[in-house]
């Protein structure tokens, strides 16, 4: 199964800490080469090159594969499952109604085109290009992962609403990043990013100038992307399992609502879904849930990646084969336990 991965990657224009039960060297037999088109090729990226890729899979009954779990890296789009936290919370709690209409324009008053690999477009191409209800909306930040709609929230419900919702989802100390300040950054280094984001959104002459310049070459795309917001795999697993199981609390239902979209592999009653991307940067978060109420979480950041590296691992996606087979197959867990 290959889970269909929005990621809201930027354009290019272009023509540490060990397993919890690992296995005895005997056991695991000769490294794989690495590579990025097949699971025995990402299983030999992991084992080498462990300062540039954290894995955390816990299957939920007992067993945990992880190594650098507990090391802040750039997540890219895979800590918008923290704007859908605050956004459920605040639906439960009467302080927001879903079926509300957003008008277009004050939607892509957030939005920075050329910059999300087509995301915003996307979305709109499913949602039928029009004003949107706001439930929509939260839709299109985790279906085609659209990098409008996280500041649009953050702007309505403010930073306590953000960190509140982390820190019940067990990510404590969170800090509120902005999709489009962290772009504008880019773009016109210097200044708050929330500042000049809340800037372009209230500024037509600004977002003018901003929409006009080209994005810089990718080798400054990749040094700018190590600079972008960070979370470690445990605390990305946390919230999805907190929202999985509903220790999130209030709120938790709808927010499954949003990440359940896509089939569960056969045995599952659903499956959850962040991803995310920046140049050289990819970010998985993925839950399951089984009937009966077991919840396995899997996360993999990886950093650094030589540009044609990650080009090519964006048009397979096959990590996300390892870290299903490691939540469901013991003899993917086992091989990737000799991996890390």
């Amino acid at each position: 199964m290959r889970i269909r991965m929005m990621v809201a990657a930027i354009l290019i224009p272009l023509a540490t800490g060990c397993s919890e039960t690992q296995p005895a060297a005997a056991a695991c037999g000769p490294t794989p080469e690495p590579g990025v088109t097949s699971t025995d090729g990402w299983l030999g990226r992991i084992a080498a090159e462990p300062e540039t890729i954290a894995v955390h899979v816990d299957d939920g009954r007992g067993h945990v594969v992880e190594r650098g779990a507990d090391e802040p890296r750039p997540v890219a789009s895979a800590n918008k499952v923290v704007a859908l936290a605050a956004y459920a919370r605040a639906v439960a709690d009467g302080e927001l109604d879903p079926q509300q209409r957003v008008p277009l324009a004050e939607w892509e008053r957030w939005y920075l085109p050329g910059t999300d690999g087509g995301a915003h477009d996307q979305a709109l191409a499913r949602l039928g290009g029009k004003d949107v209800t706001l439930d929509q909306l939260v839709s299109a930040m985790i279906r085609e992962s659209d990098n409008a709609a996280p500041d649009y929230l953050r702007d309505r419900l403010g930073d306590q609403a953000l960190i509140n919702a982390a820190a019940a989802g067990g990510w404590e100390g969170y800090k509120p990043s902005s999709k489009l300040g962290e772009i504008i950054r880019m773009l016109d280094p210097g200044g708050d990013e929330w500042a000049t984001a809340r800037r372009y959104a209230n500024d037509a002459a600004y977002r003018a100038d901003l929409r006009s310049r080209p994005l810089p070459a990718a080798d400054a795309q990749t040094r700018w992307a190590e600079t972008t917001a960070t979370a470690s795999a445990s605390q990305l697993a946390s919230m999805h399992r907190a929202i999985a199981d509903g220790g999130f609390g209030a709120g938790a239902d709808i927010a499954r609502a949003q990440l359940e979209w896509q089939q569960p592999p056969p045995g599952y009653e659903a499956i959850g879904f962040k991803g995310g991307s920046y140049a050289g940067v990819l970010a998985d978060a993925i839950y399951l849930r089984a009937a009966d109420g077991t919840v396995a979480t899997a996360v993999l950041l990886n950093h650094r990646m030589p540009l044609d590296v990650w080009a090519e691992a964006m048009t397979t996606l096959t990590e996300q084969k390892v870290l299903l087979g490691a939540m469901t197959d013991p003899e993917m867990s086992r091989r990737l336990a000799c991996a890390v």
